[in-house]
């Protein structure tokens, strides 16, 4: 029972962090750079004008207009603005709306993630922690990962189980395929391994502390909730690599939250 407790105690104060950790304020460097800064992303204009202000904001002067076929380069984006930089070097700022105003290299509308999406495709590092069932017992992961691109990253995974008959600690490292991560709600897949400890409980006679290897593979999904926290569900099997003659497998199931920054 304190255990449990101990744990709810610990999930508790983690999701407070991860909250507080969401509700920073983010400037976002503009995402297509970001994974790909040997090439700019540049628009021209599909419009008679567009406004160029001298800041994030409406309550900033216009001082400037980018005129129909003119090419502009996107620097980074801060909510519902982009700050830009035109061909004479002139830099400023264009609402994100009227981005459905100008054309792609290739002469197709770009395609825009919401400025909410946008600040999230760009950050590296992510954190998140998760209550579930680990075969019958109750489990608590926490997660640091850290992405290379916006569809792969790596992440360390510790978690602590306790049933009724053991607990159990487990921790490894991961690689993380998420395929569309500008979905709200977007799928991702893993793979990884590590170590698990095994403490059966101590009203059990003859019985010793464990540790085994293990592999993982998980199937789950991000669900977008509002700036950079998200909702996320897994359900991973685990491989347990015994030192008896049968290997052992282990189904979890989990939910909980992540925020990027």
């Amino acid at each position: 029972m304190i255990a449990r407790f101990d744990k709810l105690l610990k999930a508790r104060l983690l999701l407070l962090g991860l909250l507080l950790c969401a509700a920073l304020p983010a400037q976002a460097q503009w995402y297509a750079n970001w994974f790909a800064p040997e090439a700019p992303l540049q628009v021209s204009i599909n419009d008679a004008f567009i406004n160029v202000y001298s800041g994030p904001g409406s309550g900033y002067p216009i001082f400037h207009v980018v005129e129909r076929e003119e090419v502009i380069t996107l620097l980074y984006s801060r909510t519902d603005w982009i700050k830009i930089e035109t061909k004479r070097g002139i830099k400023g700022w264009i609402k994100r709306d009227d981005m459905k105003l100008t054309l792609s290299p290739d002469g197709s509308q770009p395609d825009f993630p919401d400025a909410e999406q946008a600040d999230y495709l760009v950050d590296r590092f992510e954190l998140g922690a998760a209550y579930g069932d680990f075969a019958g017992a109750d489990s608590l992961t926490m997660n640091l990962g850290y992405r290379f691109t916006k569809n792969l990253s790596a992440e360390l995974r510790y978690a602590e189980n306790t049933g009724q008959f053991s607990d159990s600690q487990i921790l490894a490292a991961a690689v993380l395929f998420q395929p569309f991560p500008e979905w709200r709600a977007s799928p991702f897949f893993s793979v990884g391994s590590g170590t698990i400890k095994t403490f059966p409980s101590a009203t059990l006679v003859e019985t010793e502390d464990r540790k085994d290897n293990l592999m993982q593979a998980s199937l789950g999904a991000y669900v977008h909730l509002t700036g950079r926290l998200f909702l996320r569900a897994e359900y991973t099997n685990h491989y347990v690599l015994t030192s008896r003659n049968t290997n052992e497998e282990v189904n979890e199931w989990k939910l909980g939250f992540n925020v990027f920054f």
